[in-house]
């Protein structure tokens, strides 16, 4: 998994592309937003990218994720060419806050709190997800581990 910064600089576009998934985290504020959008358009249009998974961020309950995924969404599928999946959403949490303080992660440090069970459920979504059958065609930083057997009974290891 690969935290890239907000925006669209080369890095985030790099990543993005080196990637199997992509995941967009927006909170309700309209920079978030407009963040959010000008990353799935910039993907969809110019590098052939069309699936993105939404995670809403900081919110006050599980239907206002919905709702802003369901923002993103009206948006995207009037102007782009582009698939949004809701992945879920991670509430606002004081514990969270405590955790970067301590320089600990949440899961961590609070692991009962309301983050840190937002951010398991998260995971093992992923666990769920299919492993590519095979490379992307574009520069891949992760590959995972690949046997094959030979006829002669050797076991060759690629990555």
């Amino acid at each position: 998994m690969i935290d890239t910064a907000a925006g669209v600089s080369d890095s985030v576009v790099t990543f993005s592309r080196a990637s199997h998934e992509v995941i967009v985290v927006v909170c309700d504020e309209p920079a978030s937003i407009t963040d959010a959008y000008a990353t799935i358009k910039l993907l969809s249009r110019d590098h052939g990218l069309y699936r993105f998974r939404i995670v809403a961020n900081m919110v006050r309950s599980s239907q206002e994720g919905v709702e802003l995924y369901k923002k993103l969404v009206k948006v995207t599928n009037r102007f782009l060419d582009a698939t949004l999946d809701y992945m879920g959403a991670v509430p606002y949490d004081e514990y969270l806050r405590k955790a970067i303080q301590k320089q600990r992660s949440v899961v961590d440090a609070y692991p009962r709190s309301k983050a840190s069970i937002a951010f398991k459920k998260l995971a093992q979504k992923t666990d769920q997800w299919p492993t590519p059958d095979s490379a992307s065609g574009y520069l891949e930083f992760f590959v995972e581990r690949l046997f094959q057997s030979s006829n002669d009974g050797t076991t060759t290891r690629y990555e």
